[in-house]
């Protein structure tokens, strides 16, 4: 008997060593949402000086890596020798990703397109625009950045630039409209689709020189502001921010910027179905009120009834207030 228990209790320990103990499950270290959906590259460049591509022309890098293979200088702003590549006036890139290796990643020099364009790792800025009419627009469609310590996109010139679908993480802001530059035109942003995440400042433009800004479609996480309104000088000093600007592209407002999902552009004509009155309408509506007040007091005097005529002469004067308050506004 006590052979057979000892047998028992050596068999269930020896099952027991036999066993695997639980593994212990790490989760891996999150990239940023940029990152997740960068493409590979298909293959690596180094540059040893910028690469330009001419005026209305195009270039498809073919998912490659570029970079000019120095190091990241912060945020000391360098000049077009310091860019990966500078496209003049109408010029095309895709398909290319911006290496870490690098300082001033993209130039533009008016009426760009950007197509699947990403930024491995953003040093000064990832793009800019540095010249740009009024009547020009630069789109960028796709692509994205992670890593910015600042600006993600520089608008330094004048005209629009569109962004379709970017994909941001890790930045300071994603656009900034130039509150010191030489040159202060307007300039105007319109944000649709993407996403961003991790960031200080979504947009940022100063309204007080006719900038605007319009954002939809985009979700956005964990950002500190939406859209942040500066004062833009020309004297060269450091714009003050002064308030948050209104996402639908009509100026400025003060208080928080929401940090959800950004605003719904909002159309800043008016609307084809909404009436439009015009003061000497108004002033006819008004017109016609009073004298209906007046035929009604008329009735009431016939009436003989004092206690109607006197209610009557108290709506009159209370309509008379509302109108002066709408007027007002």
């Amino acid at each position: 008997m006590q052979y057979r228990m000892i047998m028992a209790a050596s068999m269930a320990l020896g099952v027991a060593n036999a066993m695997p103990a639980n593994p212990q499950v790490t989760s891996a270290p999150k990239a940023s949402l940029a990152k997740r959906a960068q493409p590979e590259a298909s293959g690596s460049s180094v540059l040893d000086a910028v690469m330009t591509i001419a005026a209305g022309q195009s270039f498809d890098g073919g998912n490659y890596m570029y970079d000019r293979g120095v190091s990241c200088t912060g945020q000391d702003e360098g000049g077009d020798s310091d860019a990966v590549f500078i496209l003049e006036a109408g010029a095309s890139l895709s398909n290319v990703i911006i290496g870490p290796n690098q300082i001033e990643g993209v130039h533009c020099n008016g009426g760009c397109t950007l197509t699947n364009v990403w930024w491995d790792a953003v040093c000064e800025d990832a793009f800019s625009i540095k010249l740009q009419e009024a009547g020009e627009t630069t789109t960028i469609n796709g692509g994205g950045a992670t890593g910015a310590d600042d600006k993600v996109i520089q608008h330094n010139g004048g005209g629009t630039v569109i962004i379709n679908d970017f994909t941001v993480s890790d930045f300071g802001k994603l656009y900034r409209s130039c509150g010191n530059c030489d040159d202060m035109p307007e300039r105007h942003v319109q944000i649709s689709g993407g996403s961003a995440s991790s960031g200080d400042i979504l947009v940022g433009i100063n309204s007080n020189m006719g900038d605007t800004a319009s954002i939809s479609g985009m979700t956005v996480t964990n950002v500190d502001e939406e859209c942040v309104d500066f004062e833009g000088v020309t004297d060269g000093s450091e714009p003050e921010k002064v308030g948050t600007c209104d996402a639908s592209g009509s100026g400025s407002s003060s208080g928080s910027a929401s940090s959800a999902v950004a605003t719904p552009a909002a159309t800043t004509a008016a609307s084809e179905s909404t009436p439009v009155v015009s003061d000497d309408q108004s002033t006819d509506d008004d017109e016609e009120s009073n004298d209906d007040d007046e035929e009604s007091n008329d009735d009431d005097e016939e009436s003989g009834d004092d206690d109607e005529e006197e209610s009557g002469d108290d709506d009159e004067e209370e309509s008379g207030d509302d109108d002066e308050d709408e007027d007002d506004d």
